[in-house]
This record gives structure tokens, C-alpha cells and sequence, in this order.
């Protein structure tokens, strides 16, 4: 699928991608996803200094007074070689730096703990436009439904129910938790279109057994 396009348009949807180079494990841990997930809401907003955390203390503040906020998150899910990100487009450099810092600082975390170097991401990472509320909706099943798809999240097929994966927006979505990483009014919206979280679950979980990654064409396995 083409890199492309680089130039997003402000209140537009994009699904965003990337995997780890040579198809390796860029979550290796536990930790490591919630590193992730905490870096997210982190560069939601533009951020004057990088993100710091360790294992004894909480991320500095996400949201000081007068960031601007860059993207929305709708959806996630993070895999063991790569991850899916639906966004909407706000400002303040937007999807291209809001991507770089993410990765940057994954990559930095990841190679001072695993003692490596050099690039971990495939490249700088992968979109495309969500041009209409159907495609968005379908889109949104297709991520979280990739655990249950993969073989790397799900290698004796014993994940019945995409809520098992601990690390998607997915919980968000059915109503079990309530919104943290995802836009709380984004999410609002999409469920009022989908009918609920009921019927969004439904919509979603009809979905198990069939290969709705070979539909929308990705194979980031």
C-alpha cells in the first residue's frame, strides 16, 4: 500500500500504520505496550518536551495549559510487530508529527532497553484517507478484530473475542472501560452511528472466522 498521502487535511479521518523493520517485535512486553499506549495520549497534544517515564512515576503532564492539540485517536490496536491507528486530522503539525514523536520515542525506549541500535519502524509509517462513515466503521471492525486474526497475538487460535487483547481500543468501544485513550466525543459519535455499543459489538464480533484482514488488503502480520 502507498505511504501516501503525506499532506492531511484538517477534520479528515486516516488510518495510520506502521510495523517494525524486517517484520520484528516492537512489544516484547507488557511494559512496552503500555509505554506505547501512555506515549499516545501523550503527543495528542504538542508537546514543548519529550515524554519521560519510568517504572516509579506517572508521565509528566499530558496537557499543560496552551498545547495544542494535534490529532484525535478514534480507534487503536497494538500487535507485537506493528500497530493501526485511526485519526482525525486537528492541527499543530498534525498526523505527520504526532507519527514521528511516537515512534522516535518508542524507538529510543525500546533500543536503551533491549540494548540495540538503529532503526526499529518499517520506514516512517503508512495512511490512508477514510473517505465516508461506512469505510470508517468497517475500518474501525478491521482493527480490532487483528488480534484474533494473527497468528503472532493469537498462535493456538484460543482468543474467541477481540476484548481479550488487552491492548485496542476495542473495550472502549462495547462500553467495559471508559474512553482513555480514544476521543471521548469522536467515540460518541461513531456509536450514535453505529447504533450503540451493542449493536457496534454485534456489528464487530459477526465479523470472527472470517479473514477480513485479506478484505482490506494490509497483511502486516
Amino acid at each position: 500500500m502507498s505511504s501516501k498521502p503525506r499532506k492531511f487535511l484538517e477534520g479528515n479521518y486516516y488510518h495510520v500504520f506502521n510495523r517494525g523493520v524486517e517484520k520484528r517485535t516492537i512489544f516484547q512486553s507488557k511494559r512496552d505496550y503500555q509505554r506505547f499506549l501512555s506515549t499516545l495520549i501523550y503527543y495528542v497534544y504538542k508537546q514543548s518536551i519529550p515524554f519521560v517515564i519510568n517504572e516509579r512515576s506517572s508521565p509528566i503532564s499530558a496537557n499543560p495549559k496552551g498545547l495544542l492539540e494535534r490529532v484525535k485517536i478514534v480507534a487503536y490496536c497494538l500487535m507485537p510487530n506493528h500497530y493501526h491507528l485511526l485519526l482525525k486530522q486537528v492541527g499543530g503539525g498534525g498526523i505527520s508529527q504526532f507519527t514521528s514523536d511516537i515512534q522516535n520515542s518508542h524507538t529510543k525506549y525500546f533500543n536503551k532497553k533491549y540494548d540495540r541500535s538503529g532503526v526499529l519502524f518499517q520506514g516512517t509509517f503508512k495512511s490512508k484517507e477514510i473517505e465516508d462513515e461506512r469505510s470508517l466503521l468497517q475500518l474501525t471492525r478491521y482493527i480490532h478484530l487483528n488480534p484474533i486474526a494473527s497468528a503472532k497475538s493469537n498462535p493456538k487460535g484460543l482468543m474467541g473475542k477481540p476484548q481479550e487483547w488487552f491492548y485496542s481500543s476495542y473495550p472502549e468501544w462495547i462500553n467495559l472501560k471508559n474512553p482513555h485513550t480514544v476521543d471521548g466525543k469522536e467515540l460518541e459519535r461513531w456509536l450514535s452511528l453505529a447504533g450503540g455499543s451493542r449493536k457496534y459489538r454485534e456489528f464487530t464480533e459477526s465479523k470472527i472466522g472470517r479473514n477480513s484482514e485479506i478484505e482490506l488488503g494490509l497483511g502486516l502480520g
